[in-house]
């Protein structure tokens, strides 16, 4: 009998089908938040200036992975602390690895070493800065995601799991909502990173409210059978980068461009994505990506700031800061594990 007549079979379990284009895509998103953040960082205007929007993917992605892959195991009975810990320690070493490599440059930078010690002990334990200014983590910036990342899980096994799968688009909805007067506020889609204070605690609550929950909808959606047409692989891959790059050119304000960027068009493209199909050559290399993605965002920007202090910012030292970032996240890829593994469908049996 044949893999395809065993799996055609009564009662048999078909073979895990693999998502490794989202994998992939989360690594794309990666590189282009390092390269915004290098526009930042140097003071250059190129296309990937509003790279920040491809922070909401990952709270996008990050509901619909565990609604395609978690959800199961929460309604079986998994307590949301006890979910919530078993987060924690996946993410850890993404927190420990930015950390360090942020508290050595601070170290070799001059700072107090018993202040930098404290810093780095709540860091870090996870405990964000309430001081209502400077960064929302003290040493390395881009934790400030992995936090909402968690308290997204823990509300998510509290509460979102019990929530009727046609009442999460109202629940979206709400968020969006809130998302369109918080970046209208502020002006652009860039909260969350900085510290909260009693005034705009909330006001990232909106940005990561909104993309969650849908990515939870759309998973729900996505295991329960839903497909619809989908693009080549490597366009669906490619639609988000360049939606990226074409938001500046918008003869809109900064604020719309965002909104339209992260409330139309992402969840559309990270859609489609989910429904492509690449070639099994190329799901080893997307797979790769998606884990390489983890140390790269932890600690590239540790690494662009630690090049232009040393060196200036011309336009070589930005390039050479990008190798640098690449090449040191690529070491923590090789010594430490992330416990990343590849987005699975789990069939349901006959």
């Amino acid at each position: 009998m044949s893999v395809d007549q065993k799996a055609a079979a009564p009662g048999a379990v078909r073979p895990h089908v693999r998502l490794g284009q989202l994998d992939g895509l989360r690594g794309f998103a990666a590189i282009v938040i390092m390269l915004y953040h290098a526009d930042m960082v140097f003071r250059t205007h190129t296309p990937f200036v509003r790279g920040y929007l491809l922070v909401d993917l990952f709270f996008l992605l990050s509901g619909f992975v565990l609604a395609v892959s978690t959800e199961a195991k929460l309604n079986a009975g998994i307590g949301a602390l006890e979910f919530t810990q078993a987060r924690f320690v996946r993410l850890w070493p993404l927190v420990a690895v930015g950390a360090g490599v942020a508290a050595t440059r601070s170290l070799i930078r001059g700072y107090d070493p018993q202040a930098l010690v404290v810093m780095l002990a709540l860091d870090l334990a996870m405990i964000p800065s309430l001081a209502g200014r400077g960064p929302f983590y003290r040493l390395n910036g881009p934790q400030w995601t992995l936090f909402y990342e968690l308290l997204a899980n823990f509300l998510h096994a509290l509460v979102l799991r019990r929530v009727a799968t046609r009442w999460l688009p109202l629940i979206a909805a709400i968020f969006g909502v809130g998302l369109v007067y918080t970046v209208r506020r502020h002006g652009s889609d860039t909260l969350g990173v900085n510290a909260p204070n009693w005034h705009n605690w909330w006001m990232a609550l909106p940005r990561v409210g909104w993309s969650y929950v849908l990515g939870v909808w759309l998973g729900r959606l996505y295991k329960a059978g839903l497909r619809t047409p989908a693009l080549p692989w490597w366009l669906a891959l490619a639609l988000p980068v360049g939606g990226v790059m074409l938001v500046p050119s918008l003869p809109w304000r900064m604020a719309t461009g965002d909104l339209l960027f992260v409330i139309p068009f992402l969840p559309l493209a990270m859609w489609g994505v989910a429904q492509c199909r690449p070639p099994q050559s190329a799901l080893p290399a997307l797979e790769w990506l998606g884990t390489f993605s983890l140390p790269l965002y932890c600690v590239h920007l540790t690494v662009l700031v630690a090049m232009s202090e040393l060196f200036g910012r011309g336009a070589p030292i930005k390039y050479a800061a990008i190798l640098a970032a690449l090449a040191l996240s690529y070491l923590f890829f090789r010594l430490v594990s992330f416990g990343s593994k590849p987005t699975v469908v789990k069939p349901k049996t006959a």
